[in-house]
């Protein structure tokens, strides 16, 4: 049995194309939904997998780093992707599409008999959920960069 962190990056590009429907259906931007098509949303996905699984490896002494240059991370991509104009909520159905995505995965996961305990998976998905509603704040509050600036 694995855990959830070790699931997404196994089914990595099914984790991608149930993102890339969760945007579609969530009426995300067409310019958005193409960027989250390209390398660029392949790296952030890669990124974003590798960087649960170094949480779910990390002792706790290492947690609040880790927490805190994700929290960092979620921050600067909303400033880099408000400054190219791309709009705030695609940048949240984002976040909210990885969630769907990931859902869809570990239900596949579950079925085939991949994931841990009920009570485990629920707890590690509890987590999960935590942080990514974590980054759809730090990207809400994330002010956008000056014009011209």
């Amino acid at each position: 049995m694995k855990r959830l962190p070790f699931i997404l990056r196994d089914h990595r590009e099914q984790l991608r194309e149930r993102w890339l429907a969760a945007l579609a259906e969530a009426n995300a931007g067409e310019d958005y939904r193409e960027l989250v098509a390209s390398p660029v949303g392949d790296r952030f996905l890669r990124k974003l997998v590798d960087d649960l699984v170094a949480l779910s490896e990390a002792e706790p002494y290492e947690l609040p780093a880790l927490r805190r240059r994700l929290h960092e991370d979620a921050a600067c991509e909303a400033e880099h992707r408000l400054g190219l104009g791309f709009a705030r909520l695609d940048l949240v159905k984002g976040w909210q599409g990885v969630l769907a995505a990931a859902i869809d995965v570990l239900e596949d996961a579950v079925a085939l008999g991949e994931a841990p305990s009920p009570g485990e998976t629920l707890l590690e998905f509890k987590g999960f959920a935590s942080l990514l509603d974590h980054l759809v704040r730090v990207t809400m509050t994330t002010p956008a960069p000056a014009e011209g600036g």
